[in-house]
């Protein structure tokens, strides 16, 4: 393994403060929901904040050319993390999904999440487009993408499942795979769909059906969704203000911190708190998009389009879920949400792509 610390001072500088003022808008939220107190949330953020940076710089030292030359070896490792979690996993609100280290817990489907794109990726990078198109050559990514999705299902943890399927669907599209092929597995999906139904746990059929009429279980299942669009809706264009959210501050608003924080968002900050976060995200992901263009190596361009996407999907789903437009699953909104696992994974996620772009710089400077 290669590393050059001269690599931390060619960090994008822009994209990375944009990171970091996501960042620091949560803590200024967590500091306002707390009503004016760094417990219980600032000072933990803190710290995980720093953790995340800590990752994040560790990735970028580390050139591209490692996570391929190890991709299969991070898979079976990870794979095995989601082994043992099924059975010696910590059990927390009724799901068994964290291995306890000790020191902290930690959630190996969310590393699978990026473990998966590397390992896509450098399955793809050895095929042309011609080769990618043949279904033979689909066998093998599909089962890389389905048995971490089994585990995950298990556990059970719907959103982090729905993600690994959504980010090897991206992976596969990127890659070349004909659209009827797609076109058939979303309309076998439907044709299973009352099947599927009856593998489904009950709070996971309740959000289903809560999303299509939350009203059905006002004080029960459709609580979450009821209160978040009131708190989104009471904000108005500029919000209430900081420490002046009623939802938030009464403690209306389920899940606060974590999953539904775009809506305390919207209650104190209002529309344009909204909108200012919804542009740093679209800034973020358009250099990511801008990177992936730019590159000429096929694991690198893979894997970058894959990491976008699954910010993308990030983003758009919770946001989505917290509008009432989506079933709530529980996924974070990234570098914003309070949370451990998930942001040292989204930190290293960005740490990646910096990676690859500093190695695109460091490749023409070569050349000149």
């Amino acid at each position: 393994m290669t590393i050059n610390l001269r690599r931390l001072a060619n960090i994008p500088v822009f994209p990375f403060m944009i990171v970091l003022f996501i960042q620091i808008l949560a803590l200024v939220l967590l500091y306002s929901m707390s009503s004016g107190h760094f417990s219980p949330w600032c000072f933990r953020h803190v710290c995980r904040i720093g953790i995340g940076i800590m990752a994040m710089f560790i990735v970028v030292l580390v050139k591209p050319d490692f996570w391929k030359r190890y991709a299969y070896w991070l898979y079976l490792s990870c794979l095995s993390m989601l082994i043992a979690v099924s059975i010696i996993g910590k059990i927390s609100m009724g799901a068994q999904r964290w291995l306890d280290l000790y020191f902290f817990n930690f959630q190996p489907s969310e590393l699978m999440r990026i473990i998966l794109i590397i390992v896509l990726a450098k399955y793809f990078s050895f095929f042309s487009m011609k080769n990618t198109q043949r279904t033979s050559s689909l066998i093998v990514p599909i089962l890389l993408t389905v048995i971490p999705m089994s585990f995950v299902l298990l556990q059970p943890d719907l959103g982090t499942a729905v993600i690994l399927f959504l980010v090897g669907a991206s992976t596969f599209f990127v890659c070349g795979v004909q659209i009827w092929k797609f076109v058939v597995v979303m309309l076998s999906g439907i044709a299973t769909a009352p099947i599927l139904w009856n593998f489904l746990h009950e709070y996971q059929k309740n959000r289903i059906l809560m999303f299509l009429s939350p009203e059905i279980d006002p004080n029960g299942a459709g609580y979450h969704i009821i209160q978040s669009k009131i708190a989104l809706g009471s904000g108005g264009f500029w919000g209430k203000g900081l420490m002046n959210g009623t939802q938030c501050q009464l403690d209306f608003l389920p899940e606060k911190q974590t999953d539904f924080m775009f809506a305390a968002l919207g209650e104190e900050l209002g529309f344009m708190g909204c909108l200012f976060l919804i542009s740093l995200y679209f800034i973020l992901l358009t250099y990511n998009l801008c990177v992936f263009l730019r590159e000429r190596s096929k694991f690198n361009q893979v894997l970058v389009f894959g990491l976008n996407a699954m910010l993308f999907f990030y983003i758009f789903i919770n946001i989505a879920m917290v509008c009432g437009l989506l079933p709530v699953v529980g996924i974070p909104l990234p570098f914003f949400s309070y949370g451990g696992s998930a942001l040292s994974v989204l930190m290293s996620c960005q740490g990646l792509i910096f990676s690859i772009d500093i190695e695109q710089k460091n490749t023409r400077h070569s050349l000149w």
